[in-house]
């Protein structure tokens, strides 16, 4: 069982250490107000981080939280992007 558990340590600081770098990458908001196309874009990211955590992850019990995370992410971007095709056809 050792081994399993380096094993999920070395996956879970790789997924941390990726979503770091891309947190870093992310470019810093010019004002306070965070307009809706970057909270998609930010969703979009999380949605692609929490599928890659999914595809990595062997424990059974991280496999739950991997698809409850998946799950939630996935519903969270489509909601902004319902807002989005909302507000495009309310400006039209």
């Amino acid at each position: 069982m050792p081994v399993a558990y380096e094993n999920i340590k070395v996956m879970v600081q790789k997924a941390a250490a990726l979503a770091s770098t891309m947190l870093e990458q992310w470019p810093a908001a010019k004002s306070p107000e965070v307009s809706l196309t970057d909270e998609v874009e930010r969703a979009r990211i999380e949605w692609h981080l929490a599928r890659r955590y999914f595809e990595t992850v062997t424990d059974p019990d991280l496999i739950d939280y991997a698809i409850y995370n998946l799950k939630a992410t996935e519903r969270r971007y489509s909601y902004l992007l319902k807002q989005v095709r909302q507000e495009t056809s309310e400006v039209i």
